[in-house]
């Protein structure tokens, strides 16, 4: 998948970097649950634009937590895989998102990037990227049709298609869209009975600031790359981001070197950038650079193509 080596870096050693340092993670579920509490708290008692700020606050942590997740689908949150499932399913529950079948397209995406038959969990129609249209796509209406007909064929008792990169995947992602059905019958059941609108306050308005949110986290990865199934220094984005950014989207800016060995834990890929930085090809000074370029794209309508986006490239921001 890579024309990268270890052995072409002097001082690399994956037996630090691959540690896996639960403490860590928890401190990020902790603060995740902390920040998301204080919204609702401040939902609830508040109206006019605290609430509504609170609203937006809260979808921005909804979109942390299913980054998050990633990094439970590798399985590089937690020693045991069942407590990487376990926090997985409840990080990505507010966005709808099932683990198991998150984790068997993902895994996929890993081992065909650059192919033509790779396509992610979360996916773009690139060609809809190129004007203001882009409104569309960014809200993950893909992802919730999608499952809401895996809701259904699950209700129903139909046959769910799998891609089975992972053990048991049909009863995995089954159980889990079992568990998500019970969670929304729930606030149904809960919402017309009490009449309350609670639930819409600190979810469904929220949502709709989670899902573009989570959307503008993940396009940067690949759009713009070259196809290449050799080499994810050149089908790979990454971005040297501020340490808030990094924070937010637990190093997911940090895409070329996740790709390149994906059994490193987000906290420890700036440590594994400081090695790489020279050879990757696509590497963006901040995210504000990046979408600076990908807004004159869309109103130039012009299509996300590896030369037009290296054209107008300062040479600073680019490392042969």
């Amino acid at each position: 998948m890579t024309t990268l080596k270890i052995n072409d870096f002097t001082g690399l050693e994956l037996g630090n970097l691959t540690e896996i340092r639960q403490g860590f993670f928890l401190v990020k579920i902790l603060v995740y649950a902390c920040l998301s509490a204080v919204s609702i708290t401040l939902i609830l008692g508040f109206k006019g634009i605290i609430s509504l700020l609170a609203m937006l606050f809260l979808g921005l942590m909804y979109a942390h937590a299913a980054v998050l997740e990633h990094r439970c689908v590798h399985n590089t949150a937690f020693h045991s895989k069942r407590w990487n499932r376990i926090a997985g399913f409840l990080l990505g529950l507010p966005m709808l998102v099932s683990f198991s079948d998150y984790q068997d397209s993902h895994l996929r995406h890993h081992k065909l990037l650059g192919s033509p038959e790779d396509k992610e969990f979360f996916s773009y129609d690139c060609g809809s990227l190129k004007s203001p249209k882009i409104l569309i796509p960014l809200l993950l209406l893909p992802h919730y049709r999608h499952v809401a007909l895996r809701l259904y064929k699950t209700i129903k008792g139909q046959d769910l298609e799998v891609l089975n990169t992972i053990p048991n995947a049909k009863v995995k992602i089954r159980n889990e869209y079992r568990l998500m059905a019970i969670f929304l019958v729930s606030i149904l059941v809960i919402t017309i009975g009490l009449q309350t609108t609670v639930f819409l306050k600190v979810w469904l308005i929220p949502l709709l600031f989670a899902s573009p949110t989570y959307a503008l986290i993940e396009l940067p990865e690949h759009i713009g790359c070259e196809r290449s199934m050799t080499d994810v220094s050149v089908n790979t984005r990454t971005i040297t981001a501020s340490k808030l950014a990094v924070w937010f989207t637990d190093g997911n800016n940090y895409h070329v070197e996740h790709h390149w060995l994906p059994n490193i834990p987000g906290d420890r890929l700036a440590e594994l950038h400081s090695y790489i930085k020279p050879k990757i090809r696509y590497l963006d000074s901040s995210y504000w650079s990046f979408y600076t370029k990908f807004v004159q794209n869309i109103f130039r309508e012009q299509v996300f193509v590896p030369e037009a986006w290296l054209a107008e490239k300062a040479p600073t921001e680019i490392n042969y």
